[in-house]
C-alpha cells in the first residue's frame, strides 16, 4: 500500500462534509500500476466545474505515479457521490426490478447508469476498502447499513426459506451461467466477505427480518 499516494488522494477531497476512500487492488495487492479505486462523498451534487477539476486532479495524480486509468465507467458517473444516493445503494435500489445480476460489460450506456453506480456504491463499501479522510462517523454508518444492504442481497438471490450462510456466500459470488468477481457482484472469496455478510445477518436478525441459527438462516421476504 503507498501510503504518499493515498493522502495525496486524500488530500483532494472537494467539500467540507462527506469523506473519501479507496477501494479495489490499492486496499488489497497492488500492481504496480494498478488504477486507483477512488471515492468522494458530500451531502450536496458536486457542481460541474467541480466535478471537472476533480476528476482532473485524480488523472493527474494516476499520470504521477505511473497507473492505469480504468474509464470503463466513467468518473463522471463513479467518482463522486452523494449521501443520498448512498443510502439508495444500501437500499438495494441499484437491484430493482434486476433479474440478470451480471455486470453489462461492453455496454457504456449500463455501466454509468444511476442503478448502476449504486451498485458500485454498493460494492465499494462491502469489499476491502481504506478510509482516506472525513467524517468518520457518517462513514461508520453508511458501511453498517451497506452491510446490511449485501447480506439481504444474498438472501434475495439465494431464495427464501432455510438457507446456510455458505449457500448465501456463494450466492454473491458466482451466477448460475459461473460468471465471477468484475463480471458478476465484484465480489471475492475470503474472511472480509464472510465478516460483512455475518455483520449484515446481525443486523438484520436484530430487525427480526431472519432467524440465525449458528450457520443457517430462516428468512421469509416481506
Amino acid at each position: 500500500m503507498n501510503a504518499a499516494l493515498l493522502t495525496t488522494a486524500a488530500a483532494l477531497h472537494p467539500t467540507s462534509d462527506g469523506y473519501a476512500l479507496a477501494y479495489g487492488s490499492h486496499a488489497t495487492h497492488p500492481g504496480p500500476t494498478s488504477d486507483l479505486d477512488l471515492l468522494y462523498t458530500g451531502n450536496q451534487p458536486l457542481a460541474h466545474d467541480r466535478l471537472a477539476q476533480l476528476i482532473d486532479d485524480v488523472k493527474h495524480l494516476h499520470a504521477e505515479h505511473g497507473l492505469t486509468l480504468d474509464e470503463e465507467v466513467s468518473y463522471t458517473t463513479k467518482l463522486y457521490a452523494t449521501a443520498q444516493e448512498i443510502e439508495s445503494a444500501a437500499r438495494l435500489d441499484g437491484f430493482t426490478g434486476v433479474s440478470d445480476y451480471a455486470t453489462p460489460v461492453g455496454n457504456p450506456q449500463m455501466l454509468n447508469s444511476p442503478a448502476f453506480k449504486r451498485r458500485l456504491l454498493l460494492n465499494a463499501l462491502t469489499t476491502p476498502h481504506v478510509f482516506l479522510t472525513g467524517d468518520v462517523h457518517t462513514y461508520r454508518r453508511h458501511v453498517a447499513e451497506a452491510e446490511r444492504g449485501c447480506a439481504l442481497l444474498a438472501l434475495r438471490i439465494t431464495g427464501s426459506g432455510k438457507i446456510r450462510l455458505a449457500d448465501a456466500t456463494s450466492a454473491l459470488l458466482s451466477s448460475p451461467e459461473g460468471l465471477t468477481e468484475k463480471r458478476f457482484l465484484g465480489y471475492r472469496p475470503g474472511p472480509h466477505l464472510y465478516a460483512v455478510l455475518r455483520r449484515g445477518l446481525a443486523a438484520l436478525a436484530y430487525e427480526h427480518l431472519v432467524h440465525l441459527d449458528h450457520d443457517a438462516i430462516t428468512w421469509r421476504p416481506t
